[in-house]
C-alpha cells in the first residue's frame, strides 16, 4: 500500500517512520504545494495524508476541498496543533483518518494503514435490507404531535459504560457528573428538535420527530462518538474519557409526555432497549435496518453490518480509534 504524505514539516514526516520497515507499505513525501498537481495522478490503493498545521483557515478549506473531490479515495488529516474544530465534519466530507494533537505526540504504529483500509473500503457502500414501511409521520418538529396518539419517531438510546467503575472512581461526585451528561445530551438533541424522553441515572431514550426524509439523530450520534474526549475535558471537566453506547432506530410508538410513559407498550421501545443492553458493546454506535438508509451521504462506508438481533439486521460504526 502506498502512503502519500503532503507536509512541509520534518517532524510530521517522522510520524510515519514506523512504516518504513513495513513490508506492505511504501512512503512518498511531497510538499503541500504539490497537492493539487499530484491529485490527478493518485491511485486508489493509496492513502493520502495532508498536514494542515499552520494553514490559514481559507487555505485549509481550499486544500480540504481538493481532497473531498477525490471520490473513492482514502485520505487522512494530520493536525498536530489541533487547528480543526469540527472533526466530525472531516469524516462527513469523506476523510478516512485523523491524526490529532495527542496522536501526533505519540506517533503512529505500523498497523495503522491496514486499519484505515479496513475502516473505509474504497467504492464499497453499506448494503441495506429493504424494510416494509408503516410510517405514521410525526413531522419535522413537535407542533402536530399530541399525547395519546401513535407516531413514527427516530429513537436514540444512549447509556454510559463501565458503571461500576464510575461509582468507585467518582463517589459522591458521580451524581453531578451524570446530571451534566444528561443536560449535555439533552441540549445537543434539542438543536435538532430532539427530546430526552426516558432516563435513568446513566442514560436513556431520546425521541426525534420523523418526516420520512431525514433522521438527523444519526449525525448527532456520530458526533457524540467522535467528540467523547472533547465533551469529557471541556464540558464535564474530568480526566477520564466517558464511554457510552448509542443505538438508533426508526419505529412507531404511542406518545406520552416525559414522566407519563410507564404504561406504554411498544415493540420499537423494547427493541432499541434490547439492542442497547444486550447487543451493543462498550463504545458502539449501532443502527437498525429501519434507519440505515438515512445514514448521511459520506458516512455510509464508515458502517458495516454487524449481524442480526431479534429479527433486525444491525449496522455498526467502525471503530474510529
Amino acid at each position: 500500500m502506498k502512503i502519500i504524505i503532503f507536509t512541509d514539516s520534518k517532524n510530521t514526516a517522522k510520524l510515519f517512520d514506523p512504516l518504513k520497515k513495513a513490508k506492505d507499505c511504501s512512503l512518498e513525501l511531497h510538499p503541500r504545494s504539490d497537492l493539487k498537481k499530484k491529485s490527478g495522478s493518485l491511485t486508489k490503493d493509496s492513502i493520502i495524508y495532508l498536514d494542515v498545521s499552520d494553514y490559514k483557515e481559507a487555505d485549509r478549506k481550499k486544500a480540504l476541498a481538493i481532497l473531498e473531490k477525490l471520490t473513492g479515495y482514502r485520505y487522512g488529516i494530520i493536525d498536530p496543533k489541533g487547528a480543526v474544530i469540527d472533526m466530525a465534519g472531516l469524516f462527513h466530507s469523506g476523510a478516512s483518518d485523523y491524526i490529532g494533537r495527542d496522536l501526533a505526540k505519540k506517533g503512529i504504529n505500523a498497523k495503522r494503514p491496514a486499519q484505515v483500509a479496513e475502516f473505509k473500503a474504497v467504492d464499497i457502500a453499506v448494503k441495506t435490507t429493504p424494510v416494509k414501511k408503516n410510517y405514521i409521520l410525526s413531522g419535522k418538529d413537535w407542533k402536530e404531535i399530541k399525547s395519546g396518539k401513535e407516531y413514527t419517531f427516530c429513537f436514540m438510546f444512549i447509556e454510559l459504560d463501565n458503571q461500576k467503575e464510575m461509582r468507585t472512581i467518582y463517589g459522591n461526585k458521580l451524581g453531578g457528573l451524570l446530571k451534566n451528561f444528561h443536560d449535555i445530551v439533552g441540549a445537543t438533541a434539542a438543536k435538532i428538535n430532539g427530546r430526552v424522553w426516558m432516563w435513568t441515572d446513566f442514560g436513556g431514550l431520546l425521541l426525534f420527530p420523523f418526516d420520512g426524509k431525514n433522521c438527523d439523530s444519526i449525525l448527532m450520534g456520530f458526533k457524540l462518538i467522535l467528540d467523547r474526549t472533547i465533551m469529557t475535558v471541556e464540558d464535564l471537566k474530568i480526566d477520564n474519557t466517558f464511554s457510552y453506547r448509542i443505538a438508533i432506530h426508526i419505529g412507531n410508538t404511542l406518545y406520552q409526555t416525559r414522566g407519563n410513559t410507564g404504561n406504554i407498550i411498544s415493540d420499537s421501545i423494547n427493541s432499541i432497549y434490547h439492542i442497547g443492553y444486550k447487543f451493543a458493546e462498550p463504545g458502539d454506535f449501532c443502527i437498525t435496518q429501519d434507519a440505515v438508509e438515512f445514514i448521511p451521504k459520506g458516512l455510509a462506508d464508515l458502517f458495516k453490518e454487524a449481524g442480526e438481533f431479534e429479527g433486525r439486521v444491525i449496522t455498526r460504526l467502525k471503530r474510529l480509534s
